[in-house]
């Protein structure tokens, strides 16, 4: 298969939304808690995860066809029924997500990888993502973001502070541990190489 098919089954096959809004709570039998992770990438954080709480229902978000599509592979073939992949702009899909109050725990895995500071306009954390999660998460429900670029973890917890219905787990708005016993590929690899790795961990009021 060429590389123009193999990029176009990508782009026809990666598993998307539902059109209009839709239910999170649908997507996936079963009463478990419900969790997102947005931006899995190769799909480590999400099969440690579901290993972890398999009494959870993952929904997991990723923007590039290729990734959701290989991943939504491996999860048919292992029968893993409670993870759900769907592919595109997570702010777009959870802006016609419902319902509100709806979820347990949101994990963003190194996000906003254009680490200069002149892309700070492409960050995916921003006012609008911030703004759903909001909106859909219970209270008591945790967020979790972790990167390996300093700057974007400053701006990250400037936000939430500023972020009416969140509160940081600590006055200095990181922690050691990673709280989800899931770890993303890049996760991996930078603790690996001993990289540093900034955490935050938010409460929904």
């Amino acid at each position: 298969m060429s590389d123009s098919d193999l990029r176009r089954l990508y782009r026809e096959e990666a598993p998307r939304a539902p059109e209009g809004r839709f239910s999170l709570e649908e997507l996936i039998e079963g009463s478990g808690p419900l969790e997102l992770d947005i931006g899995f990438g190769r799909g480590l954080s999400l099969f440690e995860r579901a290993s972890a709480s398999p009494q959870s229902r993952i929904v997991g978000i990723e923007v590039k066809t290729k990734l959701a599509y290989k991943v939504n592979e491996r999860l048919q073939k292992r029968d893993l029924r409670n993870v759900k992949i769907l592919c595109g702009d997570a702010r777009e899909i959870l802006k016609r997500s419902e319902p509100s109050g709806s979820v347990d725990r949101v994990a963003l895995h190194f996000p906003d990888p254009w680490w200069k500071k002149r892309h700070d306009k492409r960050r995916v954390i921003g006012e609008a993502l911030l703004t759903e999660l909001a909106r859909l998460m219970k209270p008591g429900a945790q967020l979790f973001i972790q990167t390996d670029v300093e700057h974007r973890a400053q701006q990250y917890a400037a936000q939430l502070r500023e972020t009416p219905g969140f509160t940081l787990a600590s006055a200095s708005g990181y922690i050691e541990d990673n709280p989800f016993d899931a770890r993303s590929n890049r996760e991996k690899r930078a603790v690996e190489d001993g990289l540093p790795v900034w955490r935050i961990l938010a409460t929904r009021d």
